[in-house]
């Protein structure tokens, strides 16, 4: 009998852990000086979650947004059993040349050997984002981006079923707390991210939104 008044409310979604998060949810950063002011203590929502497909792994990025409309994107990584944050912004071309020169960042595209690259200027907006230096990782290898969330999904087959193509360079500072990665597509067009790394307890209070 009272089986007949119980409610038939599905139970609410749980956000355990910021891997778990969809678009439309939210989460708060701690308020640390480890970041700029408009990220520090923030509350930010996932706009967008898209993938990016290695050869043999995947790197799934979320997109968000801060309240003054900020973008930064986050992967999660995981190294020596430990998860990392990695927090990026986009440069455009008149900030590259003003912290590097354009001349000095041109080596990383002209040199055969891995570069090494000094930073020459630190602007204040890009303090926390931003090393003394950085070493290239590796040769330039190709991903394929995928504007799209496939987790808990099959990836297309590498190099063969969609994806837009692009050319990676990544170069890390010597503590491993700053990455900049460029990104190089179809036509030329080329993105610079500069990447901040954090323990992954800086992401607090996980709030889900209205996805399934």
């Amino acid at each position: 009998m009272f089986n007949f008044f119980k409610s038939k409310k599905e139970p609410e979604r749980q956000l355990n852990h910021a891997s778990e998060l969809k678009k439309g949810d939210m989460f708060t950063v701690i308020d640390s000086f480890a970041y700029p002011s408009w990220l520090k203590g923030q509350t930010l929502r996932v706009i967008d979650v898209q993938t990016y497909q290695y050869q043999h792994s995947s790197d799934t990025e979320f997109v968000l947004e801060t309240n003054s409309g900020q973008v930064v994107f986050l992967q999660i990584a995981q190294e020596d059993g430990e998860q990392w944050a990695n927090f990026s912004i986009k440069v455009q071309r008149d900030e590259v040349d003003d912290i590097f020169t354009l001349d000095e960042f041109a080596r990383i595209f002209d040199e055969e050997s891995l570069t090494h690259i000094a930073v020459k200027n630190t602007p204040e907006r890009f303090m926390q984002f931003l090393a003394k230096s950085y070493q290239q990782t590796e040769s330039p290898f190709v991903c394929y981006f995928h504007n799209k969330d496939f987790r808990g999904q099959s990836l297309p087959r590498y190099e063969q079923d969609g994806g837009e193509p692009c050319e990676m360079i990544c170069l890390e500072s010597p503590d491993e707390g700053h990455s900049l990665n460029i990104e190089i597509w179809d036509g030329g067009e080329t993105e610079v991210s500069l990447t901040l790394t954090r323990p992954i307890t800086d992401i607090v209070d996980l709030f889900p939104g209205d996805a399934k």
